[in-house]
């Protein structure tokens, strides 16, 4: 049996801030990975790029998951100023908590983790959370 009280000590465990650069060649080959040639993205960090795993920076301490299955379980992105080359992005995560979604047929944990992103003048310009269904 899981033990939630346990669980619950690891919120709002934060991983160190890390820092990306943004530059246009890293936008341009995340563009012609995808295949977008819009003209948009000269140099402006298309939004879709936060979701890359080049800027997930350091996970947070969370605690193990208990079963052997782990699926993902969806995410959130709120956008809030646009992210140009030239900016220094640093992302912060955080483990924000854990759900018992079980049922009669299988122990099911929902995991949730939350990335703040900021940039160079501190202001805060995407937010993403994420979470994972961890399956038993």
């Amino acid at each position: 049996m899981v033990n939630m009280d346990e669980m619950k000590k690891f919120v709002g465990n934060k991983g160190r801030p890390t820092v990306f650069e943004i530059d246009r060649t890293m936008i341009k080959r995340y563009c012609e990975a995808i295949g977008d040639t819009n003209p948009m993205w000269h140099d402006r960090l298309p939004p879709g790029m936060l979701t890359a795993a080049m800027l997930m920076g350091e996970g947070a301490q969370m605690p193990p998951f208990p079963y052997p299955g782990i699926v993902d379980a969806g995410g959130d992105w709120e956008y809030f100023k646009p992210i140009k080359a030239g900016d220094s992005i640093t992302v912060v995560n955080e483990f924000t908590g854990t759900e018992d979604k079980s049922n009669e047929k299988r122990k099911m944990l929902l995991f949730h983790m939350k990335s703040t992103f900021t940039n160079q003048h501190k202001e805060v310009v995407a937010v993403a959370s994420g979470r994972v269904m961890n399956l038993g």
